[in-house]
């Protein structure tokens, strides 16, 4: 990934840029106040490589799965 003001790649598992970004990510959700563009392509990126290792550790389920499993909850 690439920040839009450079082209140096950035690391999203460095442990300073994480805590940073969730930080400013609590910020938003206490104050409402906006993020910036980068760090939401920043989140976007790690929810992507999150959903990525589930989808390969789990594999997909199929609707009808899904929902049998929201009939069980209820």
């Amino acid at each position: 990934m690439t920040t839009s003001s450079t082209t140096k790649p950035v690391d999203l598992d460095d442990p300073k840029l994480r805590g940073a970004d969730a930080a400013a990510v609590l910020e938003h959700l206490v104050s409402g106040k906006p993020l910036d563009p980068v760090l939401q392509e920043r989140v976007r990126a790690r929810a992507e490589q999150v959903t990525d290792a589930i989808r390969r550790d789990r594999g997909l389920v199929d609707d009808a799965t899904f929902q049998s499993l929201l009939d069980d909850e209820a």
